[in-house]
């Protein structure tokens, strides 16, 4: 955890990796957990477009072509 007196530290900054670019700022959460993460500007547009693969991958809204009888499961948690 950093105070004021420290600076914080990309999550995603390796010793092996190409390093990090622009500013280390807390980022907004991108999943249900809530919690955020210090991230530069760099590792931050990387980490959006992984969430961008798996909002596309697990939209929220089942697809038009989604056919519960297929293997008798639901899209929603609440219709189990």
């Amino acid at each position: 955890m950093s105070t004021d007196t420290e600076p914080l530290e990309c999550l995603d900054e390796h010793p092996d990796a190409d390093g990090c670019v622009g500013p280390v700022e807390l980022r907004y959460p991108l999943s249900p957990t809530g919690k955020w993460f210090p991230r530069c500007d760099k590792h931050w547009e990387e980490r959006l477009e992984i969430q961008d693969g798996i909002n596309q991958r697990y939209p929220e809204h089942q697809p038009s072509d989604f056919d519960p009888s297929y293997a008798g499961e639901s899209w929603y948690e609440e219709d189990y």
